[in-house]
């Protein structure tokens, strides 16, 4: 009898021992992850990003460019450049990537400003040459989105109510999560994320499978990522007061309920560009934000490439992309679509 009792407080002791060290790998786990995530200006794995840039075309002079700084709602400064036209013009604002920087995105600014806009490239914050403060990847930079909008539409060369987003992946994810502005009149969003809790699931099996000596439990990676990502979400909280997981295709219910307000803003009309065999973000996140744009009667267009990969719609047809992003334009900057290149 006293035998049978110790074993079974024996036993009942090493499955509390096992528990407790189990949770305390699993915070662990969490707090790691929630260290990478958020790290300002960690440089980019090159093996993800792939996409396929413009040839560089010839810059704005330096008389028509211009270096800006400008603090956000919650007062973070951020930095970034406004290539201006000689005339009033619609202006495009470029929105990196995660990990990317504005300096990535030049070829893009350089090809747009040929076309005629107007261009704000800046840094989101924790990258390239903004404060260096944590990174959220969605959520905590709406607030350097809408300060860069008021940026521009303060510029001269700006016209009013012609403003265009145009997003690449965490940067077309946080257009969506923005709130709509009266002056922004497009979005062009290329390769973003519905829900930033799938990304980041698929982000931890990624690395819990880099590490040789678990590749053997492969089978418990789905279990364990459900679970370091809830970690990671109470630690994320607790230590930068905001929740970490962003929903883009979730924003058109609040979009319509503002809308009802006493400051009702006009819904800009959205074109989503995502690639088939997308690996990072998969081609089902855009399908959704668009069956939640049309459920909320949010003006939604779509052109998907069979063929492409994350961002690389624009590197597998670079006269379709430019064809479908400038029909697109013409149809909502009316009158004040620039007619051609600028030559």
């Amino acid at each position: 009898m006293f035998d049978r009792h110790r074993l079974a407080l024996g036993v009942a002791g090493s499955m509390g021992v096992l528990s407790i060290a189990a949770t305390s790998g699993l915070a662990l786990l969490a707090h790691r992850f929630v260290n990478q995530l958020s790290r300002p200006h960690a440089l980019p794995d090159h093996n993800l990003f792939t996409w396929k840039l413009p040839h560089p075309e010839p810059e704005p002079p330096a008389s028509q460019r211009r270096s800006l700084l400008f603090h956000t709602s919650d007062g973070k400064l951020l930095s970034g450049d406004f290539w201006a036209q000689p005339h009033p013009a619609p202006t495009i604002v470029l929105c990196h990537g995660y990990r990317v920087t504005r300096t990535y995105l030049r070829p893009v600014a350089a090809l747009e400003y040929k076309y005629g806009y107007n261009i704000l490239l800046f840094d989101f914050r924790g990258h390239g040459e903004s404060e260096s403060v944590a990174t959220s990847g969605g959520n905590a930079e709406v607030h350097d989105l809408e300060a860069a909008l008021a940026v521009a539409g303060r510029q001269p060369e700006t016209l009013p109510g012609k403003i265009v987003i145009h997003g690449f992946s965490m940067g077309a994810s946080i257009a969506l999560l923005t709130s709509p502005r009266p002056g922004v009149a497009a979005i062009v969003a290329d390769s973003p994320y519905a829900r930033l809790d799938e990304i980041l699931r698929r982000f931890v099996r990624w690395q819990l499978a880099s590490v040789p000596s678990l590749r053997r439990l492969r089978s418990t990676f789905p279990a364990l990522s459900w679970a370091t990502l809830a970690a990671s979400k109470v630690i994320f909280r607790l230590r930068f007061g905001h929740a970490l997981i962003a929903r883009p295709a979730a924003s058109f219910k609040r979009w319509q309920a503002q809308s009802k307000g006493a400051t009702r803003q006009p819904y800009p009309s959205i074109l989503l560009i995502h690639g088939a065999q997308d690996r990072a973000i998969p081609i089902s996140h855009a399908r959704q934000i668009a069956a939640q744009a049309q459920l909320y009667t949010i003006p939604v267009e779509t052109y998907f490439v069979e063929e492409a990969s994350h961002c690389g719609a624009y590197g597998h047809d670079p006269q379709e992309y430019i064809r479908v992003l400038q029909q697109f334009l013409a149809r909502h900057l009316g009158s004040d679509f620039p007619r051609g290149p600028v030559i």
